[in-house]
């Protein structure tokens, strides 16, 4: 595992003492060592010592030479370098420390170095020239390591520091401050790689290893799980803390982990290294550890049959036959013999379950391209390596996978972007190919297209501006974003008209719709096209306009009826609370996802499909209801909002269909916000100027402790009474925090501590490739199928809790009975997967639904109130009343776990398609959730007043101004098109679902707050 933190600080004495002393804390025998180029430049040599490390850290070079002292920017404190702390598995730590395994460790070492290279290979140098700024790539670095082998605890930790000092060499010969962004960036990377080789060296010796996650994660085969634990005091200390608080690591706030990680956290106080590596040594006797024949300590061994110290021989024997009986199925014979190579690589390739034809390094590689495409359609070349890394801890490394991205390149699975540039000074600005900015220069500066490419190759070989990390995306995302547009383009005049459009403004003459809703309606019902768009920005009365839409049609039919040509509307939502709320409107409404399962859709010519937040639905779903319209010859509206929350999944169809040309109403006219001012506030928002939307809202109030924040929050909510607390939505950015607040008000109201614990579930997120891939299941987790299994014993809606992954991607589940049941989840697939809770209930708790139940008509965001608990059975009674009581009211059993969660707070993903009286949001300006999307969406819930609570109110308007709109491929390939024949940025921007270029270089997204538009002065280019 990889740790990256910033060293900071005006004490640099104190910390080259903490990483080079050689007091019994650390090992003795381990006092240092250079690495890197820039040593290598400085005449750094052999063992490091703590005052040359000092001198370092404070920015001296050896010749007496000081560089520029830079500061954080966070706090002032002078930056002194980055420490890397690259920590071995549990077993790992355990067979090179307690058994004393110099190959081992010598692994491990390996391992870092090789992590290292690759970090080196991002240093970069600042500069400016006549107030230009300039990013020079240098490649190296002054690094100290230094292997440390014990924890506070004292367990076997064995871990690396690796102190990146802040200093690199430019190509002029000057020593400047490191600048270390992509270092951050890329730390999933690093730890892969360090993951994936130490796992490569370990198998190298005749090791093998056990996956214990999907993270790359993995522990040596011949230590158990249970032995492991018990080398784990510190984590113990801390469950065991965490227990008197009530409280498991799941449902423990981070703020709570780390308040009693440092109550909890021992002193570091001298303690002879001997004597507690011989209690290790007991320690393993006790729990009968074969370490096999290499076990040596200190250049001994130790007899765990109680015979005390034996010199020449290992701390026990692992034969052949104990080896071959473990579950996991890795065999090993004494080490490193060809026997135990061969059967390793047996083992290896069983405990991969590997499809079939497919080398490791093909397989981890799709893997990656699955996991990372479902989600976003153009992907980093760090995440895509750190996921195939990961996945091919024990079956490929670094240089493999880079080989597999580069052949798929090559055959056009894969289609690379051409590269991109962002200028040196704008770190999140918006990055161009070469074509991109030189047409911007022609369009700009009147320049000629000579004129313009010298500019720019200028400004990129002087690192004025500066490349961005390659990216990539699929075939198969390309020719499905092709494919929606093609089936609207060919839908344009292939219907008629339900109704003439002067039919239409005659039957609108006495309507109370304004002109944007009566062109929506116009737009619906008159149309000759299949496929028509309503944009309607939040709170204008889109729901509201389409029932008019559908209720002229309905008019329109009854006289056709006796013809038997009436139309029927069928309304589709992405989710549950979206569908509920289509319901109350009188539609006939279904979830998105359980339309297109279903065998019968009853769709056909005279079916008009109705997508509402057509916003937040992903390429994926979007090509399979427009391909079920088209072959059925329906109608469909896609009703939503551009600007709110995007889809989870790949893509952006919505955006991308009314750029291609989609026919397209809009709606612009506030309907919901009744306060005038957050009307005003609204408004601006959905036109992305963020300061103006900011000065009209009533309540900013600035709190920098999380935790005083949302006890601010609480403490307003509280004020209010219960009829204004069911009217208000409290919109929180992070799980973590909702999870807080969620703890506070239940205190503040007196519910906690008075009711009764069940287990519930809490929905895990993961893709369908790690649905597919058994270390992804952790111990406990539980999973709901949603389709009868009847080989595996499975049945639809029953609960399992897994008990293990085991090699051959075999998942093994508990029954309710308690009987076991084998799977193979690349088999076995429509599976919800949970995380199983201790959630305590009282009697008057908010909740909500967090899975959909048509037997009970229960959707996924249905919030009801606690209304008694008796015996077995939990009553629910919904929170919408009517004439003061509940509109429904029903029973849930106990004896397996619920599917609800406290629901005081909820996150804006959840509250997208609510309305409410008022809105409490918290703000964290260092959260990467706090962007427009959020701020948007959540003070556009409330219909009279939104309260703001944030960390700084000076940070907020950049942090809101953020957008993080996702990319498409038909983006990325038109980047190419543009490269090949040299075009212009408008149709970069286009076929994004962005705003043109046109004079300037920056989508809305990177313009800063409330300044409307940017203006980029040439200059600033540098050339």
């Amino acid at each position: 595992m990889l740790n990256v933190t910033p060293i900071r600080g005006h004490n640099q004495y104190a910390a080259a003492h903490y990483f080079s002393s050689a007091d019994d804390y650390y090992a003795k025998a381990n006092p240092g060592e250079w690495q890197g180029e820039g040593a290598r430049l400085l005449g750094l040599a052999g063992p490091i010592e703590q005052a040359q490390l000092s001198r370092l850290l404070d920015g001296q070079l050896p010749n007496g030479e000081r560089i520029p002292t830079t500061f954080d920017p966070t706090d002032s404190k002078k930056r002194m370098g980055l420490d890397l702390t690259f920590s071995a598995p549990k077993s790992v730590s355990m067979q090179a420390l307690v058994a004393g395994d110099r190959d081992v460790t010598a692994a491990h070492d390996r391992a870092v170095t090789r992590a290292l290279e690759q970090v080196e290979r991002l240093a970069e140098a600042r500069k400016k020239v006549k107030g230009k700024s300039y990013r020079e790539r240098t490649g190296n670095m002054v690094i100290g390591k230094f292997r440390h082998e014990m924890s506070r605890a004292k367990d076997p930790q064995l871990h690396t520091h690796a102190v990146v000092m802040n200093m690199t060499r430019r190509a002029d010969g000057a020593w400047r401050a490191l600048s270390n962004e992509d270092i951050f960036r890329v730390q999933h990377e690093v730890d892969a790689i360090y993951k994936a080789e130490l796992a490569k060296g370990l198998q190298a010796i005749g090791n093998s290893i056990r996956l214990v996650d999907d993270k790359g994660n993995f522990e040596l085969a011949h230590i158990s799980r249970d032995q492991l634990a018990a080398f784990s005091a510190r984590s113990r200390v801390i469950e065991e803390a965490l227990a008197n608080e009530g409280k498991s690591r799941a449902s423990a706030t981070t703020l709570e982990k780390q308040v009693i990680a440092l109550a909890t956290r021992p002193r570091k106080d001298e303690s002879d290294r001997e004597i507690v590596k011989q209690y290790w040594v007991q320690k393993s006797r006790e729990l009968g550890i074969d370490y096999g024949p290499r076990s040596q300590l200190d250049g001994h061994s130790y007899d765990l049959t109680g015979g005390g110290e034996r010199r020449g021989q290992g701390l026990s024997g692992r034969t052949g036959d104990k080896a071959d009986n473990r579950v996991d199925g890795n065999s090993s014979s004494s080490g490193g013999s060809g026997g135990r190579a061969d059967a390793n690589e047996q083992n290896r390739v069983a405990a991969t379950s590997l499809p079939a034809g497919l080398t490791p390094a093909q397989a981890v590689v799709q893997y990656a391209i699955h996991h990372l495409t479902e989600r976003e359609a153009v992907v980093r070349e760090s995440a895509l390596m750190a996921t195939a890394l990961r996945r091919a801890v024990g079956l490929a490394g670094p240089d493999d996978v880079r080989a597999e991205i580069k052949r798929l390149v090559g055959q056009g699975a894969l289609i690379e972007a051409v590269p991109a540039y962002r200028m040196a000074e704008r770190k999140d600005g918006p990055a161009l190919s070469s074509a991109g900015w030189r047409s911007y220069l022609q369009d700009l500066k009147a320049w000629s297209n000579k004129q313009a490419q010298q500019y720019v190759n200028t400004a990129v070989k002087q690192g004025s501006l500066v490349p961005v990390e390659k990216r990539y995306t699929t075939q198969q995302a390309l020719a499905r974003e092709k494919a929606i547009l093609a089936i609207e383009r060919t839908g344009r005049a292939a219907v008629a008209p339900i109704m003439t459009a002067a039919a239409v403004r005659t039957a609108l003459e006495h309507s109370t719709l304004n002109a944007g809703q009566r062109s929506a309606v116009e737009t619906i019902v008159s149309t000759n096209n299949r496929f028509v768009g309503i944009q309607g920005d939040a709170g204008t009365g889109k729901t509201y306009t389409v029932n008019y839409a559908v209720a002229l049609i309905k008019q329109a039919s009854a006289s056709a009826s006796a013809m038997g040509e009436g139309y029927r509307t069928v309304a589709l939502a992405p989710y549950g609370n979206q569908v509920k709320a289509l319901k109350n409107e009188g539609l006939e409404a279904h979830t998105l996802a359980s339309f297109l399962r279903s065998k019968d859709k009853r769709v056909d010519a005279r079916t008009i499909v109705v997508l509402d937040e057509s916003g937040v639905v992903g390429a994926r779903q979007m090509e399979q209801v427009m391909r079920t319209v088209e072959k059925a010859g329906a109608r469909m509206v896609l009703i939503g909002d551009t600007k709110q929350t995007e889809a989870i999944e790949a893509g952006k169809p919505f955006a991308q269909l009314q750029l291609d040309g989609m026919q397209t109403a809009r709606i612009s006219e506030i309907q919901r916000q009744k306060d005038p001012e957050l009307r005003t506030a609204v408004g601006h928002a959905a036109e992305g100027r963020v300061t103006p939307s900011l000065a009209h809202l009533k309540h900013i109030e600035e709190l920098q402790e999380p935790t005083d924040r949302h006890r601010a929050i609480v403490n307003d909510y509280i004020g209010f009474t219960e009829a204004e607390r069911r009217g208000t939505l409290i919109v929180a950015g992070t799980n973590e925090a909702r999870r807080e607040i969620n703890h506070m008000v239940r205190e503040s109201l007196e519910l906690a501590g008075n009711g009764r614990e069940f287990d519930t579930l809490t929905r895990v997120d993961l893709t369908q490739a790690q649905r597919r891939f058994a270390p992804s299941y952790q111990p406990g987790m539980v999973i709901q199928p949603e389709r009868d299994y009847q080989k595996a014993g499975l049945m639809r809606g029953e609960t399992y809790r897994v008990k293990e992954a085991l090699p051959g991607n075999a998942l093994v589940l508990t029954r309710q009975d308690g009987s076991l049941a084998t799977i193979n989840p690349r088999k076995v697939t429509f599976l919800s997967v949970y995380r199983l809770e201790r959630a305590e209930l009282s009697v008057g708790d908010t909740v909500r639904i967090n899975r959909n139940d048509p037997g009970r008509d229960l959707t996924n965001g249905d919030r009801m109130r606690v209304a008694a608990m008796i015996g077995g059975v939990v009553r629910l009674e919904s929170v919408e009343q009517h004439d003061g009581r509940p509109v429904r009211s029903f029973e849930l059993l106990t004896s397996r776990p619920l599917h609800l969660e406290h629901a005081y707070a909820s996150t804006v993903h959840s509250s997208q398609g609510l309305t409410s009286d008022r809105t409490l949001i918290a703000l964290d300006t260092k959260s990467r959730t706090t962007s427009m999307n959020l701020y948007y969406v959540a003070i556009s819930r409330a219909r009279h007043e939104a309260r703001v609570y944030t960390d700084s109110i000076k940070a907020l308007p950049a942090a809101i101004a953020r957008r993080f709109d996702k990319t498409t491929a038909m983006a990325l390939q038109r980047e190419r098109e543009l490269q090949r024949r040299g075009g212009g940025v408008q149709l970069r921007a286009a076929s994004d679902g962005k705003r043109p270029l046109q004079h300037q270089p920056f989508s809305h997204e990177s313009r800063r707050p409330g300044s409307g538009h940017e203006s980029l002065n040439h200059s600033r280019f540098g050339g």
